[in-house]
């Protein structure tokens, strides 16, 4: 499978994180939210510190909760902390139910499967893009995947390939990676799919379903300057990354503005990005080459700026002159 990103999951384990450093060679991280302990139900100290500066370091961001429930109402008092941790978040990668712990075996696969799918739909109707994590053998013996299958799984396998035969989204190889930014080790991730285009057409995990759109063919859009922005979300505050000039597939276009702009959205690098048409910087245009109607009157704008700017500097040297 081609991987989209690269990631990490942290914790209270790993102390206090340098979040600039760890952008500079990691796209994405989960960060546990809740766990249990003898006292009980508790949010992990380190969880709101963590999710603020993975985020405003660039990384995109997802949740894991680990749960030691046996019964519904076990689930129930697990997602009362989580979802009070969770109010307010925007997260662009799943809400994960962490099961793993040793003393839900006992269980038997219908019991437990029947939980976990508790606990994720709970999740759904809450409004956050749920999902479940596992390693291969508990996979393999303590879960029937099957009536899973409809949810993103995150699995583990340290042997240097997976040895879980179904499908995965997510692939966590190691446990003792070394990463700058983090004292000690931490947990290495694959992720193979972009979750957050589906996050937003569901309206999950804090955003809105997003703008009207019109869709595109045989569409490009035409990068005029280096270093223009591109965006994970049609929002000024979902930065990416930057374009280099030239011309990217274009599959849609907002119906009309949306956040202040008309959008356009490109498959860039494997996902689904969006940039805002503006004259002079980025427009629609057909793929063969010929300008579309959005293009010229974009261009004929940027040349009337250009005519009045010139106008202005003829004026001021007359000025000057005289």
């Amino acid at each position: 499978m081609e991987i989209f990103e690269t990631g990490i999951d942290v914790s209270r384990y790993q102390g206090d994180i340098d979040w600039q450093q760890v952008a500079a060679g990691k796209q994405f991280a989960i960060v546990r939210a809740v766990s249990s302990s003898s006292s009980g139900v508790y949010m992990d100290p380190y969880f709101e510190k963590n999710v603020a500066g993975a985020h405003e370091a660039g990384l995109r961001v997802g949740v894991y909760y680990y749960t030691y429930a046996r019964t519904e109402s076990a689930v129930i008092n697990e997602l009362d902390t989580l979802l009070g941790a969770l109010e307010g978040l925007k997260l662009e990668y799943p809400v994960f139910v962490d099961v793993e712990a040793s003393s839900l075996q006992s269980l038997g696969r219908t019991e437990l499967t029947r939980l976990v799918r508790f606990a994720m739909d709970i999740l759904d109707q809450k409004g956050w893009y749920p999902g479940f994590y596992t390693y291969t053998n508990f996979a393999q013996n303590y879960l029937n995947m099957a009536e899973l299958a409809a949810y993103p799984l995150w699995i583990a396998d340290y042997r240097g390939y997976v040895g879980y035969q179904g499908d995965y989204d997510m692939w966590q190889y190691s446990s003792t990676g070394r990463v700058n930014g983090i004292s000690g080790n931490v947990d290495l991730n694959y992720s193979y799919k972009d979750f957050l285009p589906l996050i937003r057409a569901a309206g999950k995990n804090g955003y809105s379903q997003g703008p009207a759109t019109r869709t595109l063919t045989d569409t490009e859009l035409v990068v005029y300057q280096s270093n223009t922005i591109y965006y994970y979300a049609p929002e000024p505050a979902a930065l990416s990354g930057t374009l280099a000039a030239g011309r990217y597939p274009a599959t849609a276009v907002t119906d009309g503005e949306w956040n202040g702009s008309v959008w356009a959205q490109i498959v860039y690098q494997g996902g689904q990005y969006w940039v805002p048409l503006q004259a002079g910087i980025a427009a629609l245009a057909q793929e063969q080459g010929e300008d579309c109607a959005e293009v010229r009157a974009q261009l004929e704008r940027a040349q009337e700026q250009l005519d009045l700017t010139r106008q202005s500097l003829d004026w001021l040297l007359g000025e000057l002159e005289s």
